[in-house]
């Protein structure tokens, strides 16, 4: 089971080196669904940051900057274990998809 707000390693093999880790966003309300929406967790030398866009994000000691104009759906399948949840900087990661879907 996936919790929203849960980081997984990325699943892509020739994204891992910028994108190690994937935060799953999509709501408790769509865990029916076989997929879930996430986006990557981006290292600093890989993204050009813009504070509210990109937030940072602490995961196994070292911090990373969610891409939320990256935003892909996952199969459940290739998911396995999540390494850490997020829940704690929600409002920083529902920050970042409100200024991506409505402007604000």
């Amino acid at each position: 089971m996936t919790r929203q707000f849960d980081v997984f390693h990325n699943p892509s093999r020739s994204g891992r080196v910028d994108r190690p880790f994937i935060l799953i966003v999509q709501a408790p309300y769509l865990d029916h669904l076989k997929t879930r929406v996430g986006g990557p967790l981006v290292t600093e030398r890989a993204l050009r940051r813009e504070l509210r866009l990109n937030p940072e994000l602490p995961v196994q000691g070292q911090n990373y900057y969610f891409s939320p104009t990256e935003l892909v759906t996952f199969p459940l399948q290739l998911l396995h274990q999540p390494v850490t949840n997020l829940e704690a900087y929600r409002d920083r990661i529902i920050a970042a998809l409100d200024l991506v879907f409505t402007g604000i």
